[in-house]
This record gives structure tokens, C-alpha cells and sequence, in this order.
């Protein structure tokens, strides 16, 4: 009776999702310091009709060992444990799992992921680091909306810029949203079993209130001056060509060719390559007014504090968990965060530097500029047509 009473509780206690395994350990993740030592349970709670040999295993001694290699599961009990320690030797990132040579137990839930790590105070600061880029990214988008309005003109913001970056926050908003969708959560979990979804709710924030902000100023584009500009041909081509990818990705979908989280996956992939030529056309567009005059200096300022954060944070994060494969080994991450920061330190240069002293005034009447020639110096002359230029032409 005690033994019943017993396994009920402890069914409660770790809920109805893991009723189908029948060995598993108290936790699934833990995060232990360099040379420190943790205890944990290894639960056994139905009939076992042989006794049976249960073998422990790490992927890297060198990271992680445990005091038990070999466990018997007895034919005896239907409710059994185990007291298991871990000895964590060096940062890393390692996983604890149990293989049973009976086909009569599960082990698919007897694992757990463990991260080793130097110092509590680097964790604490790489979280801090990650608020604060996710905070800067966040508002980037007000200071460019905010110079919109207060000079009641988009001249000078660049239409291809602004129609990617929504293209590509709306791809990026599909991932992110579509993880969180069960069926294709489960999709993930059954190709990565003892994974975590990459997708947190801080990122379903963020890229949603990126489209709702682009839209904002995708807004502005209609409603206030904005000369003759529109989005180039190039750039509808560039869009054109990503609507045909998603059009055919949707119909081998369809077809049951792939799933999904393939199709979200490759989504992704497209809002990497927009990020990697977004930021072009308004560099383009700088230099051959002269001036970065509509294009706002204050989202550049954020957007490069934003990323040299996440780079920061990507650093601190290798040398707290000895994992500078996250950099090296998949630089895609790094390399987009790099390309970001190295456009914002253009954009500074042309800002600051290069059209430093390039300043123009918009007339609302072109009759504002008329003036007397024959009182005029050469000089004053070429200003006045550059006035015109930029009042008037596409840029």
C-alpha cells in the first residue's frame, strides 16, 4: 500500500506529461559551476519482469562524470530510485543519459542536460547584457518615426530599406510564431528529443512589434512628402523573387514534400539574406545625396548599441560555457551581428564625418527660392540649385 500511495505522489508531483516514460531523472536541466558537485534522483515507477542493467553515460568525461556507472532495476518492485552525483571538472555544456539493455523500459526521458560554467557572476551579466540589447533593438524603430513626424517628411529615408526590413520582419515573426504552434513544436521535439525550442516568448515580442513599427513607418511613406521617391526596381525584383520562393515552398508543402518547420526554416534563411543587403541601398542613397539629412541618427545609435551587446553577450557566453564553437562553428549569428555593427559605424562616419557639414531647408513653395540672380555670387548660385536638387528630384 505504501508502495502505491508512493508512485501516485509521484506522478502528481511531475505531472501527466511524463506518465508514459517509466524512468527518469528529478530534473531535465542543470546548471552547475566548475569542480562543484550536484545530486539528483533517478526514478524507476512501473513492473520490471527481470531484473535489469541500467548503464549511465556523459558525452565528455572531460566535462562531466557521475558516481554510477551501472544500476540493476529488480524484478521486485514496481517503484524504485536511485541517488546519482555529478561531478562537473571543466565549462562546457554536456548531457547525462541512461541505456537500458531491456526492451521492456523506456529510457527516451531518462536524460538530463547539464552546463557547466565558470563564474554565476558572468551568467548574471550575460542576462543583464541580453536585456539590454533586447531593449535597445526594441525602440530603435521610435527614432526614425519621430523625425518622420516632426518634420512631416520621409525625404531621405530610403523605400527599399523600409520595404525589406518588413518583408523580413514578417518572415521572421512567421518563424518564431510558427515554433510556438504545437504541432510544429512537436515536429521539432521528435528531430531534436532532448533539445529546447530555440524560440522564447521575448522573441514572438520582438518581432511583432518590429512589423507594427515598420508598418508605422511604412505609413508615414503615404502620408507625409516624400519627393519622388519609391521603392526601385531592383528592390521589387529582390521581393518578387523571395514571393516566388514562398509561393513554391507553399506548394510542396501541399504536396507533403516538406514539413512545416522546414518551410519556417527556410524562411528563416530568407530574412538572413535580407539582413544582409537591407542596410545597402540607404548607404547608396547617403552617399549620392551628400547628406544622411531624414535618415535618423538616434536608430542608428541604438541599432549599434543593440548589436555590439549581442556580440558582447555571444562572447561572454563562450568563455562562461567554453563553447567558442557557438561562434566559430555557426557564425552565421556573429557574422550577421558583425555586418550590423559595420554598417552602423558607416552610417556614423557619413553622419559625423563624411556630409558632416551637408545640410539642406525644404521649401514648401517653390517660390520661396526665388531671388535676386544678378545679386548673387557663383556660390550662393550653386546652393540654390542644389536646394532645387534635393527639393525636387529622386534620390
Amino acid at each position: 500500500m505504501k508502495t502505491i500511495v508512493q508512485s501516485i505522489s509521484f506522478l502528481i508531483l511531475f505531472g501527466v506529461s511524463q506518465i508514459h516514460a517509466n524512468l527518469y531523472f528529478n530534473t531535465k536541466d542543470l546548471t552547475l559551476l566548475v569542480n562543484e558537485t550536484a545530486k539528483l534522483t533517478l526514478y524507476f515507477i512501473e513492473d520490471a519482469p527481470e531484473d535489469a542493467l541500467l548503464t549511465l553515460s556523459t558525452n565528455h568525461p572531460d566535462i562531466l562524470t557521475t558516481n554510477a556507472s551501472g544500476l540493476i532495476v529488480k524484478n521486485s518492485s514496481n517503484y524504485q530510485k536511485w541517488a546519482i552525483e555529478l561531478f562537473a571538472h571543466n565549462a562546457g555544456h554536456d548531457e547525462l543519459t541512461v541505456e537500458s539493455f531491456s526492451k521492456n523500459i523506456n529510457t527516451n526521458d531518462a536524460f538530463v542536460r547539464v552546463t557547466v560554467q565558470h563564474s554565476k557572476e558572468f551568467a548574471l551579466i550575460s542576462v543583464i547584457v541580453g536585456w539590454i540589447y533586447f531593449t535597445a533593438w526594441s525602440i530603435s524603430f521610435y527614432p526614425q518615426i519621430y523625425e518622420n513626424w516632426t518634420r512631416k517628411s520621409v525625404v531621405g529615408l530610403n523605400f527599399d530599406f523600409i520595404s525589406l526590413n518588413l518583408i523580413g520582419f514578417i518572415l521572421y515573426s512567421m518563424f518564431n510564431i510558427g515554433l510556438w504552434i504545437p504541432e510544429v513544436d512537436n515536429e521539432y521535439l521528435e528531430r531534436n528529443p532532448r533539445g529546447h525550442n530555440p524560440v522564447q516568448l521575448n522573441d514572438i515580442f520582438f518581432s511583432v512589434h518590429a512589423v507594427f513599427a515598420t508598418l508605422v513607418t511604412v505609413i508615414q511613406c503615404f502620408c507625409y512628402e516624400r519627393g519622388s521617391q519609391q521603392v526601385s526596381y531592383t528592390a521589387k525584383l529582390i521581393m518578387f523573387f523571395y514571393s516566388i520562393v514562398i509561393i513554391g515552398l507553399s506548394i510542396v508543402i501541399y504536396l507533403q514534400k516538406i514539413t512545416w518547420l522546414d518551410f519556417l526554416y527556410y524562411c528563416s534563411y530568407i530574412k538572413l539574406s535580407i539582413t544582409l543587403i537591407k542596410y545597402i541601398p540607404q548607404a547608396i542613397m547617403n552617399y549620392k545625396r551628400q547628406s544622411t539629412i531624414g535618415w535618423s541618427i538616434g536608430n542608428i545609435f541604438l541599432d549599434f548599441t543593440g548589436g555590439t551587446l549581442s556580440i558582447m553577450q555571444m562572447i561572454i557566453n563562450a568563455y562562461n560555457y567554453n563553447d567558442w564553437a557557438s561562434i566559430f562553428g555557426d557564425p552565421t549569428k556573429f557574422g550577421l551581428g558583425l555586418l550590423s555593427v559595420f554598417f552602423d559605424i558607416l552610417f556614423f562616419l557619413q553622419h559625423y564625418v563624411f556630409y558632416r557639414g551637408n545640410t539642406y531647408q525644404e521649401f514648401n513653395n517653390p517660390a520661396d527660392l526665388q531671388v535676386d540672380n544678378d545679386s548673387m555670387s557663383t556660390e550662393q548660385e550653386q546652393t540654390i540649385e542644389n536646394i532645387n536638387e534635393i527639393r525636387f528630384n529622386n534620390y
